[in-house]
Parts: C-alpha cells; sequence; structure tokens
C-alpha cells in the first residue's frame, strides 16, 4: 500500500466516523425534543383543539339549520 492509498483511506475512516458521530447526536437531539413536547402537553391540546372544532361545526349547524330540526334537536338534547 503505498502513500497515495493510505492518506485516502484514513481521510475515507474520518469521514465515516464524522457522519456515524453526527448521526447519533440527531438522534440524541430528536429523543430530547420529543420528551420536551410530551413535557408541554402538545397532544393533549391537540385534542382538546379537535375536540372544541367539533362542538363548534355542531353549533354552526344548528344554528343556519331550520327552525324546525332546531327545536326536534333541542328537544333530544
Amino acid at each position: 500500500m503505498d502513500v497515495f492509498e493510505m492518506v485516502v483511506l484514513i481521510v475515507l475512516i474520518a469521514t465515516i466516523g464524522s457522519i456515524f458521530k453526527y448521526r447519533a447526536q440527531s438522534r440524541l437531539r430528536l429523543g430530547e425534543l420529543e420528551e420536551q413536547l410530551r413535557n408541554l402537553g402538545v397532544a393533549d391540546q391537540l385534542a382538546r383543539i379537535d375536540a372544541l372544532e367539533k362542538r363548534v361545526r355542531t353549533l354552526e349547524r344548528i344554528v343556519t339549520d331550520s327552525t324546525n330540526r332546531l327545536q326536534r334537536e333541542i328537544d333530544a338534547l
């Protein structure tokens, strides 16, 4: 193995090592960010927003509907 091949091999090994190091750091950071999201309760807030949107759609439907149907739904409650 001559000097040129050895230099190329060393550069290749260093590059592959830095790629693995960066990948490990990225995975660690992703885990930290997911933990922060869980701590903030983002999933709970999204579920609450979905429930509120459903309620608003129901109220909009009731308000814009005819009087007869509105009376039946109120009686059904």
